[in-house]
């Protein structure tokens, strides 16, 4: 039901995901949805913690892969790759989550869990691989998250991952 939901989030937005249509696309009833998730309320409840669960397992995943690179460089553009692939893959999610729903407290509640999450990723390590300031890598911080609401909000960015982590090595740097 869950995929289902997801690839309707992602076809129509928020508002392609009924009741009735996660049940169709799935191949279960309405009935069984709502066994399962109480109402529409607890699945996009649902959908969202699923979605923000993948972006924090996949940015993990990133940290881990770029940590393995000796190269300060190559690692900055491993991540930004990485960055800028999660913004795209959750546009939908992102679109839904952190405009159309985020007036929703439990929704507003994980959004800040989750962004201070990644947030503490992100600055710990800059300033751990590259002695960044505190300052300078929650700037770095800012531009990403940046980066990933505009993607969510207008699409995808024609910002390489080659200019993206060099604005982030140069906000980390300063």
């Amino acid at each position: 039901m869950l995929d289902a939901a997801a690839a309707l989030l992602e076809d129509g937005g928020l508002a392609a995901v009924t009741v009735a249509a996660v049940a169709d696309r799935a191949g279960t009833s309405n009935g069984s949805l709502y066994h399962r998730f109480g109402d529409r309320a607890g699945l996009v409840r649902a959908l969202h913690e699923r979605s923000f669960t993948a972006m924090l397992e996949e940015t993990a995943a990133a940290f881990r892969d770029a940590d393995a690179l000796t190269d300060d460089e190559e690692a900055a553009r491993h991540l930004a790759e990485a960055a800028l692939a999660i913004f795209g893959r959750h546009r939908a999610a992102l679109r839904a989550f952190l405009v159309e729903v985020a007036d929703d407290p439990a929704v507003e509640a994980r959004n800040a869990e989750v962004t201070a999450s990644i947030r503490a990723v992100v600055v710990d390590w800059l300033v751990r691989r590259f002695g960044a300031s505190p300052a300078g890598a929650e700037d770095a911080f800012a531009l990403l998250y940046a980066l990933g609401a505009s993607q969510a909000l207008v699409g995808p960015t024609t910002m390489t991952p080659g200019a993206v982590a060099t604005a982030v090595l140069a906000l980390s740097r300063r």
